[in-house]
This record gives structure tokens, sequence and C-alpha cells, in this order.
């Protein structure tokens, strides 16, 4: 299982940049002309720089456009970029790098803007790169106009910041006459970020949004069990002077218990997602050997315990093969493990003694896993967790290792 892992993630690159992602679109020349096909739609967290077009699925011929080739392009039911060329800013509005003064400059540049809300008076665009997150406002059928936000440090060391978008956008509402008690409040207490904003361009369009993209839930549930089999491991058990000084171990199948829920990165691509899963089980080994008495002789002896565990494991998933109803995953994470102990007894034929051994009630281990997702609804997958101590003895030890076959199903959209 370990071995097929690691040949997994070497492979990885290979099938990061080997993979593609054709979606039906369309892209508006600068003429004016509409040219239909498929666009590779990527998990882009920035803008993207230029997009990869073909006319039919299975052509091999890639057509390439970037904001100057063309005025517009749509994954369809999806996303919607415009094209722009024009100054944009570059003050720096992250905590950790924020300018000690005002800093107002602008670069020249031709960008893909994406479009967020739109309706019959204002349409709200969204642009991201290495830098920050920037945001504009149009009319309709009028040339983008970047809504502007400062943070710096003052000479006294305190941060200011200036909400120039509210000025910007009580012009464009005074122009077009959309003042409502409702867009009033809502741009009096909005921040410089995507949900606030679009509730205010929403609002001011009288709630008459034209819907330009098919938004996907950003989270998805999930319940599951799987079959595994479990390698419980002890060594060096001491008891009332008789040392083992041996490695001993447990095998045994038991189900395992699975809920949980993921979080999209991108709901309508799903690359990445982080997984955040619950998961119950239960090992209940015991050990019949044999250990050597002080006078020479043989005693026959047991160690068992139960052991029940509850897990949290958050976990970062990337799908590698990433189809609409077919999905291939990797994912790794942490788990964090509570565990309750039963009948934990150390016998030397007659005698016993209860609780010999302390167990730690929690313990992290650390899962690896691979899948399927077919047909958005069913997870087929395979999960190995690592070996994991759970004794807090310097010459004793208990751990478990792992091997799981599981099925997960899926619940809520995409």
């Amino acid at each position: 299982m370990k071995r097929f892992l690691i040949a997994l993630l070497v492979a990885l690159p290979t099938c990061i940049f080997a993979q593609s992602n054709y979606h039906p679109g369309y892209v508006v020349k600068n003429n004016s002309d509409t040219l239909r096909g498929f666009i590779n739609y990527r998990e882009w967290r920035q803008n993207p720089k230029s997009i990869d077009f073909k006319v039919n699925k299975t052509d091999k011929q890639v057509l390439q456009f970037d904001p100057q080739s063309i005025k517009e392009f749509q994954i369809t039911g999806l996303e919607t970029y415009t094209a722009y060329s024009g100054a944009i800013s570059m003050n720096q509005t992250n905590f950790s790098n924020l300018p000690e003064e005002l800093d107002t400059t602008l670069k020249s540049d031709n960008i893909f803007l994406r479009q967020l809300a739109t309706g019959n008076h204002l349409t709200l665009y969204k642009y991201a790169d290495e830098i920050k997150t920037r945001f504009f406002v149009a009319e309709t059928n009028a040339r983008p106009e970047e809504l502007k936000y400062y943070e710096y440090y003052n000479n006294a060391g305190e941060i200011v910041d200036k909400s120039v978008f509210k000025g910007q956008l009580i012009l464009y509402i005074n122009k077009l006459h959309l003042e409502s008690p409702g867009v009033v409040n809502k741009l009096d207490q909005a921040h410089y970020e995507q949900t606030d904003l679009e509730q205010l361009i929403n609002e001011a369009n009288n709630n008459e949004k034209k819907t330009i993209a098919k938004k996907a839930s950003s989270t998805r549930f999930f319940a599951g069990v799987s079959i595994g089999r479990t390698i419980t491991e002890v060594s060096e058990i001491t008891i009332a002077g008789l040392p083992t000084n041996i490695v001993y171990d447990h095998a045994a199948i038991s189900p395992r218990l699975n809920l949980g829920v993921d979080f999209f990165d991108n709901s309508n691509v799903q690359r990445f997602v982080f997984r955040s899963e619950m998961a119950f089980s239960y090992v209940n080994p015991k050990y019949a050997y044999q250990v050597n008495r002080v006078d020479g002789t043989i005693a026959h002896a047991t160690y068992v315990f139960n052991q029940y565990t509850a897990s949290i494991a958050p976990q970062i998933l990337f799908n590698f093969f990433n189809k609409d109803d077919f999905k291939i995953y990797v994912d790794a994470g942490a788990a964090f493990n509570f565990s309750l102990y039963t009948n934990n007894k150390f016998a030397v034929e007659e005698t016993s003694d209860t609780n010999p051994y302390t167990l730690a009630p929690f313990w992290l281990s650390f899962p690896l896993q691979t899948g399927m997702v077919l047909n958005k609804k069913i997870e087929v997958c395979l999960t190995y967790i690592t070996k994991a101590s759970y004794s807090r003895y310097s010459s004793f030890d208990a751990n478990n290792q792992t091997v799981s076959l599981g099925v997960k199903f899926l619940f809520g959209k995409k």
C-alpha cells in the first residue's frame, strides 16, 4: 500500500500537466464574431492570462486566446470573463505587506475580468492576481472601472483604510437614480469583499439579477462504511518481573463508519477539496505467549484490551483525474483520535492484573487515501493509516496500522 501511494505521488506531476477539462463555451472575437466550442476550464485561483479553446472536443488542434485577441469568453452556465485593457492598482492590501504610506501606483495591463453579478444597470467584476484581489464595476455595455481600496500605515503606526469604492458607487447610484433604503444601507455597511459587493450590485439592479454562472454548492456531505484490516502491535510486555522482550502483533478485520463534509475551492471544477471527516472504529486484540519464570519454568500469559476510537481527520484531497462524472483522487491529512479502553488485562497462569498499562486516550495518526468518484454520488476508496503509537512508556509500546477498503455516499449537488 505504501509503495503504491508513493508511486502515485511520483506520477502526479505528469497527470496534472496532462489533464484537461474541456467544457462547452464560446469566445467573442474583437470583431464581435462569436466562436462556439470547448474551453479548458481550470481551477483558477487567479484570473487566467489566456485560455485553451477547441472547436470540437476531440480536435487535436488547440487555439489559445488572451485578453488582446478576444473581447469575452464564457464557460457555458459556469463563468463569464470580459477582456479589459487599462490601468490597475498595485498597492498591497495584505496585512503582512501593507505600505507605510498611501500607495496609488498604477500599472497598465491587459487582463480578463470575471463577471460576478449583473442586471439592468450595473455589472460587478473581479480580478485576482499574485498581488491582491480587485473589483470593477461598469454600466451596461460601458467600460469597467476599478473600485479603489487602500490600506497603509500612517506616521503613528496605525492602519488606515480608505474606502474610495464607496464614493465611486455613490456616483453610479445617483447617476442612474438607483437610490433606495436597501441600497443605501448595504453601501454604508459594505466591506471590500465579494459577498458584500455582490449583494449591493444586486440590490441596485432591483433584484433583477441576470443569472450568468451556475454556482454549485461549496460544500458536500458524505457518509460511508469501510472494512479494515488493523495490525495492533505491542512490544516489551513486562509485568511481575517477567519481561518478554518480544514484539507481538494481532491482525483483525473490523468495520469503520465514516461521515463528514467536503469544502470546494472551486465548486464547479472541484480539483482541490478540503475534507473534514469523522470516523468510528474499534480493535480488540488478544496476545497469547510464553514467558520464562525466574526459577526457569515457563508460564502461559495473555494480554488483551478493547479500544474504541472516534477520529476527526482534516484532509486535503486532489482530483488528479477530474471529469464531471468520474474522478480519481489522492488525499492526505492528520487524524486526531480519541479512544476509550476496556477489558485491559494481563494474566500469567491464574494471576491477573487489570489495567497493567495506561493507554493514551488521545493520539495522532496520518491517513493516506486514494479513490474514485462515480457519477457524483458514490466514492470508492482505499485508505492506509500509518503506524501510530498510543502508549505512554519508554519500554512498552502499543500501536495500530490499518488498511481499509470502503464506499462513501455523497449528498448534495456536484
